[in-house]
């Protein structure tokens, strides 16, 4: 059994991992597995998106197992965090089982969803809502920009839980109504969120961490309607795992005493007794700071005190309260007066980042934001005095080290963010043409799959009275896809902060996202100039397909011919009748196919003063693209409607189309590293559906 993983406070991290292997037997091959237990926030922090999950990662990824176990215990944390290790999960070859111990809230339930097999204690609970965010601020189109990313997120989300239930738009309702929708292990396993229920291990339940829960969630369930033991226990036996659960407010951790004698029982709910003094303290001292700059209003210090002394009111109920106190009075005039509680962190932040992205030319220039003059040591230095350090003395490098490495700096997840938002643009402005022919497809890990062909039922038998229906025969051509992942890695040095150099967390990343996606369109177009061997053992385009034309140039007539090759595709006895819906040319070729959509006459008659209608005018869209000139000038391809028929499938890990950045602290350099990765696979699905002519 491993020790649990530390870092470098040497505090205990929000997860464990234990590798196991098992002897094997005379002349069998040894058997390995492993045990992760999620047992705290996911993520360094509760509030925002950490980089911590890139030490889970890893960690999964050199597990070399075969059989592995994640037990969960957690309300919940970072969405990107809870996203990125569901993939690193679903990555992983090894067979999966997924437990939830007690408690699966928020992105923690996802995490449970990336099992082969789900189980779920009888005892336990399991909550899904949607993503949120801890602190915004800005204008209006900041805000609508929030709301965006947050939908965004749901939708990613809303993939993961469908791969288990099989409803994605249900899911997508659950993420998206504003509610917290808490499931029994019963309710779970009929929702087909789970797979098992299991026995419970009896635990003692925490009176603290109840409070701890019901601080986070308004609606957790009472004492009074759900099993004691749901909640992560203060208590617990000496064969159990110590959970490091942290509330939002204190971030403290709540004792954990092994129960051995009546003695131990005594002290531990002494401890817990203490552990919710200290929490309250906690709370106290968050209202009064509320209220702080408001004291010379007239009944705030009442109010205050009255906040503090009932036991139920939060620091959100608080602040509610006093914003009703300052504005009972108010009446409406032209100008409304907005009074906010964010602090001068919150403003930074907020600032700053915007700040960045006008610069980098991601976001609008305010002229009233104060932070639009800083440069990049300027909030390099800033970032510190917000954390209570002092950059004074300090040499420019140092200086950034200390930006990049202190523990809650903000300056690296503002540089960050910076990046990752300049790949996106990169990502969605790359003049890309594979996506007008191609159909999207969801894979949810990166074993081998089976798509089934679409192309099948042709026709339907006639059933005599009285007689029984046949089967039909489903993807007896069906193909295999796969994911595999590709990336890169580039890094940003001190040097380039100490310059102030914006261009390298901007362009270089801007540039790595139209890659990603170039990526993709290499692996599409490379079907057709390669012609891979389906699964029948025949190239896609050949002679026994019957898609193979004689060599000619784009014509009225040749192009006819295709048109009419395709539709007399059969399965079976059946006649397909699928239509031509686009001609795939190279740019060499782009104006004689444009010729021969648009032209009122034929094209290609022997005749120049030719006056036959061109029976093929307007029947297909010209799609050109300079792969296809780089294989050859003359060859060109047609394809069917990809919405109606099978074609070539991109296909991408739970539905997410767009590349991933992730930042550590260099190692070799001094500076940054970042990684962009991109989870996808592309798969040709039918060869009845297109048609090559290797040209004239």
């Amino acid at each position: 059994m491993s020790a649990p993983t530390q870092n470098q406070d040497n505090q205990q991290k929000w997860y464990t991992i234990r590798a196991h292997a098992r002897p094997a037997a005379a002349g069998a091959v040894a058997a390995s597995s492993a045990e992760i237990l999620i047992y705290g926030d996911i993520g360094e922090s509760w509030y925002g998106d950490t980089i911590a999950a890139k030490d889970f990662v890893r960690e999964i990824a050199a597990l070399d197992v075969t059989e592995m176990t994640v037990r969960i215990n957690s309300f919940g944390g970072s969405v990107a965090d809870g996203i990125a290790i569901f993939n690193a999960i679903k990555r992983h070859p090894a067979t999966v089982t997924t437990i939830v111990d007690a408690v699966a809230a928020s992105i923690a339930s996802l995490i449970a969803m990336a099992g082969d097999e789900i189980q779920m204690a009888e005892n336990a609970l399991l909550m899904i809502h949607a993503p949120w965010l801890d602190w915004v601020s800005g204008n209006a189109n900041q805000m609508r920009d929030y709301a965006e990313m947050l939908d965004t997120y749901s939708d990613a989300m809303a993939t993961s839980y469908a791969v288990r239930s099989g409803d994605k738009a249900g899911a997508l309702a659950l993420l998206k109504d504003g509610k917290d929708h808490w499931y029994t292990a019963a309710e779970a396993e009929a929702a087909q969120l789970i797979d098992t229920i299991v026995s419970a291990v009896p635990i003692a339940a925490s009176a603290h961490l109840h409070a701890t829960a019901r601080a986070r969630y308004k609606s957790f369930p009472t004492q009074e309607t759900t099993a004691a033991a749901i909640l992560a226990p203060v208590i617990t036996t000496k064969e159990n795992v110590t959970m490091n659960q942290t509330a939002p407010a204190a971030q403290t951790a709540a004792p954990v005493i092994a129960v051995t004698t009546p003695a131990d029982v005594q002290a531990a709910a002494a401890a817990a007794a203490n552990a919710a003094l200290a929490a309250d303290k906690i709370r106290r001292a968050d209202i009064s700071a509320a209220f702080a700059k408001f004291s010379n209003v007239e009944g705030a210090n009442a109010l205050m005190l009255a906040c503090q002394d009932d036991q139920e009111c939060t620091v959100e109920k608080a602040n509610a309260k006093l914003l009703a106190h300052l504005g009972k009075d108010s009446t409406p005039a032209a100008v409304t007066r907005i009074i906010t509680m964010e602090d001068s962190r919150d403003k930074f932040r907020a600032g700053a980042a915007a700040a960045l992205m006008a610069k980098a030319g991601l976001g609008n220039d305010d002229t009233a934001n104060g932070f639009r003059s800083f440069n990049l040591m300027d909030l390099a230095r800033e970032s510190l005095a917000h954390l209570g350090v002092s950059a004074r003395g300090m040499d420019k490098m140092a200086l950034v080290a200390a930006a990049f490495t202190h523990t809650g700096s903000d300056f690296p997840l503002l540089l960050q963010n910076v990046a990752n938002k300049a790949m996106l643009k990169g990502y969605e402005e790359a003049d890309e043409t594979f996506q007008k022919w191609t159909s999207k497809g969801t894979l949810g890990d990166f074993k081998p799959g089976k798509r089934v062909d679409l192309n099948s039922f042709p026709t339907l038998s006639k059933v005599q009275d009285g007689a029984e229906y046949t089967y039909a025969t489903v993807g007896e051509r069906g193909e295999t896809v796969q994911l595999a992942t590709y990336g890169k890695l580039f890094s940003i040095t001190r040097q380039t902060v100490i310059n102030d150099d914006l261009d390298a967390f901007s362009k270089i990343p801007r540039r790595m996202g139209r890659a990603a996606i170039r990526t993709i369109g290499d692996l599409v177009y490379g079907i057709l100039t390669s012609n891979p061997t389906m699964r029948d053992n025949v190239q896609l385009f050949h002679a026994n397909h019957k898609n193979l034309m004689t060599g000619s140039g784009i014509s009225t007539l040749s192009v006819d011919q295709m048109r009419v090759a395709m539709g007399k595709q059969t399965d079976g006895n059946a006649v397909l009748n699928i239509r031509l819906a686009q001609l795939l040319v190279p740019l060499a070729l782009e104006g004689t196919a444009s010729v021969v959509r648009d032209s009122e006459y034929e094209v290609g008659a022997a005749t120049k003063n030719n006056t036959t209608p061109n029976f093929v005018r307007g029947t297909f869209e010209v799609i050109s693209d300079a792969r296809l000139d780089a294989a050859s000038a003359t060859a060109w391809y047609g394809t069917a409607n990809a919405n109606i028929t099978d074609t070539v499938e991109v296909s991408y890990l739970d539905g997410v189309e767009t590349p991933t950045l992730e930042q550590k602290d260099g190692w070799t350099i001094d500076g940054v590293e970042f990684k962009v990765r991109h989870d996808a696979g592309v798969a040709p699905l039918d060869f009845r559906t297109m048609q090559s002519n290797p040209g004239a």
